[in-house]
C-alpha cells in the first residue's frame, strides 16, 4: 500500500467514526523497541506505532533523536509514523 493510500484510509476511517485524525510531531527516544515521545507526559511505544516505508528510507530505519511526523488515529490508539522531519538551514 502506498503512503498516500494509507493516509487517506486512516483519515477516511477516522472521519466516518467521528474521530478525525490528528497530526503530531515526536522525537525517537528508543529504537529497540521503538518509542516516540510526543511531549513530557506522552511516550508512544512500538505496540501503538505503524510505520510507512518512507519513515525507514532505504532500509536505514530511524535513529534516536530523529524528529518524526505522525498521524494519530483511533483517539490515540494508533500512530502512523509518516517520515523524518528534515532540518532546513
Amino acid at each position: 500500500m502506498k503512503m498516500t493510500d494509507a493516509i487517506r484510509e486512516i483519515c477516511k476511517n477516522q472521519t466516518e467514526a467521528g474521530f478525525p485524525a490528528d497530526f503530531a510531531i515526536g522525537r525517537v527516544t528508543s529504537i529497540e523497541p521503538y518509542e516516540i515521545r510526543i511531549n513530557e507526559k506522552l511516550t508512544i511505544t512500538e505496540k501503538f506505532l505503524v510505520f510507512t516505508e518512507t519513515a525507514f528510507g532505504n532500509g536505514c530505519g530511524l535513529n534516536i533523536d530523529d524528529e518524526v511526523a505522525l498521524l494519530c488515529a483511533g483517539g490515540g490508539q494508533r500512530y502512523l509514523v509518516i517520515d523524518r522531519i528534515a532540518e532546513v538551514e
